[in-house]
């Protein structure tokens, strides 16, 4: 399979921002750029919005909230 072709691209964050995201990716076990990546490619996708709405819910109904 081909790989998909990059392209660098230089973005300024907010400090507050720059540091949610570090953290995350050190949690996630990832590069910064790897968790924008997918991030961005997370937002673009509805599926992945409904799986987080549904397990949400499913939280809440488990603890008796909802």
């Amino acid at each position: 399979m081909a790989e998909a072709k990059q392209v660098k691209f230089v973005l300024r964050l907010p400090s507050g921002l720059h540091k949610k995201i570090k953290r995350r990716a050190r949690a996630n076990n990832t590069s910064m750029n790897k968790e924008i990546t997918n991030i961005l490619n997370d937002s673009f996708n509805s599926t992945s919005t409904d799986k987080k709405i549904t397990d949400l819910i499913s939280r809440l109904e488990k603890k008796r909230v909802i």
